[in-house]
């Protein structure tokens, strides 16, 4: 599982998918679902993705299910955007549907079903991730280009949720999400 805390994406009915970038920075939510749920040989069946859209006066939260994307339905930033706009016009799309709850719901949701030494925030100050015995099932919170709030961080930490790193440098969140879909389809499962 992935979550994309995204401060300032938005979705609107008319949205314009060439120029996801102007919602927001809905591009970057693009390139992460895309991360997160496609290969060569189409979507990752055992893969989440959320995506809490904040940007506009209420935050929506996407949900996309590997096991029930169609073939290769997200395999560019211009069929992601498809997607979201047709959910925020209110329509059904095989695998992707308008979760109601917020980041801070999602998040407590996500340890009530996984607990806390399942989930793992992404953070170039976090445990090196090589350090870690990873397996699933697991959820792995990033954020945008933004980051992520120090006051979310700091909740987070009080939480029990343990932060991993991939080293120093900070990457784009769909790198992170490569790298760790990397580690995981090396590790056993537990």
């Amino acid at each position: 599982m992935f979550v994309v805390k995204a401060s300032s994406a938005f979705v609107k009915p008319d949205l314009n998918i060439k120029a996801l970038a102007s919602y927001g920075r809905l591009d970057v939510v693009a390139r992460a679902a895309i991360a997160a749920l496609s290969t060569r040989r189409g979507p990752r069946p055992d893969t989440v993705f959320y995506a809490v859209l904040e940007g506009s006066t209420k935050p929506v939260t996407v949900e996309f299910r590997g096991w029930e994307v169609p073939g290769r339905a997200l395999a560019s930033e211009a069929q992601v955007g498809e997607v979201l706009r047709a959910l925020a016009r209110g329509m059904s799309v095989p695998g992707a549907s308008i979760v109601e709850c917020d980041f801070k719901r999602l998040v407590l949701r996500l340890l009530s079903s996984l607990g806390p030494t399942r989930i793992f925030y992404m953070h170039e100050h976090g445990v090196d991730i090589s350090q870690v015995e990873l397996g699933e099932p697991a959820a792995f919170i990033l954020g945008d280009h933004k980051g992520v709030e120090r006051s979310v961080e700091q909740w987070l930490k009080d939480l029990g949720v343990r932060w991993l790193s991939l080293g120093p440098t900070p990457y784009f969140t769909e790198h992170c999400i490569t790298y760790v879909h990397a580690v995981l389809d090396r590790a056993p499962v537990v």
